[in-house]
């Protein structure tokens, strides 16, 4: 484990290096940056800080073809960012609202990592549209790092927190530059996702209840997100139903012509002299 929050933090010092440039004042800020990000991967009262770390990394590399793209791509890093310290949480003997919230996480955040994978886009990738995260993905990486609490609960809360105001100021940099159709309603219902659980962390530090928290702040639980369609899963034609066909009335068979009668034969006429010898 040593050894990979050193390759986290190696990373994490090139990315400095990029950004800071080569001269002597930018490389005092590089080699202060080092000393705090090898402090705090060493802190053992933050679990938290390899996992803080990758993602970072993962979500600096993430590049898509265009805005949106990268917006998708980065926000998959972020996601699976939340997954990672709600595990990590989960072995520390939270409270028991702390790890119901936790477990919510991992099943939100894995859905939700699916309805994204059904938007990325196959292309050549674009640097400049990943370069306008840079600053919302720095700050929330930098809040999240210094955030602490009075126990391994209370830490995990003020982390998460910063990581879903990360996501609302991610999401604003998407709707800001021109993402459309299905991807918009994507990035508006992540942002709304994402501001609502940051509102119910926010109470839960204040003291109150998790369901309590959920239901003032309209956070859904993971079967109603679960059960929610995508954006994109809206967004593809219903299949067509089969035309109902109904059955052509067979022609009805004329009645069967009925025998003509016999004309019955004319009754015998009698005469008088007849009947009166009682013949007829």
């Amino acid at each position: 484990m040593k050894r990979r929050m050193l390759n986290g933090t190696a990373v994490a010092l090139a990315l400095l290096l990029a950004a800071c440039g080569s001269s002597g004042e930018g490389t005092q800020n590089q080699v202060a940056a080092s000393n705090d990000m090898n402090a705090m991967a060493a802190d053992p009262s933050n679990p938290f800080a390899q996992s803080e770390m990758q993602m970072n990394e993962r979500m600096m590399a993430a590049v898509g073809t265009d805005v949106g793209d990268s917006w998708v791509r980065k926000m998959i890093e972020h996601h699976q960012g939340a997954i990672d310290m709600s595990r990590i949480v989960l072995e520390q003997n939270p409270r028991a609202d702390v790890a119901e919230m936790a477990r919510m996480t991992i099943q939100k955040q894995s859905k939700e990592i699916e309805d994204l994978r059904k938007l990325v886009k196959q292309g050549s990738p674009n640097p400049q549209s990943a370069e306008l995260y840079r600053a919302s993905m720095t700050q929330m990486h930098d809040a999240m790092m210094v955030a602490k609490g009075a126990d391994i609960s209370e830490t995990f809360l003020r982390k998460m927190l910063e990581h879903h105001r990360g996501g609302v100021t991610m999401s604003d940099v998407a709707l800001q530059n021109g993402v459309s159709g299905v991807l918009r309603q994507q990035v508006q219902k992540t942002r709304d996702d994402q501001q609502k659980e940051a509102q119910m962390v926010e109470a839960m530090l204040r003291g109150e209840t998790m369901q309590h928290a959920m239901q003032q702040t309209g956070v859904k639980s993971a079967e109603e997100a679960k059960a929610e369609p995508a954006p994109a899963d809206k967004a593809m034609p219903a299949a067509k139903a089969e035309p109902r066909t109904t059955p052509r009335a067979e022609p009805k068979a004329p009645p069967a012509a009925q025998p003509k009668a016999e004309p019955k034969a004319p009754a015998p006429t009698c005469s008088a002299e007849h009947r009166a010898a009682g013949h007829c």
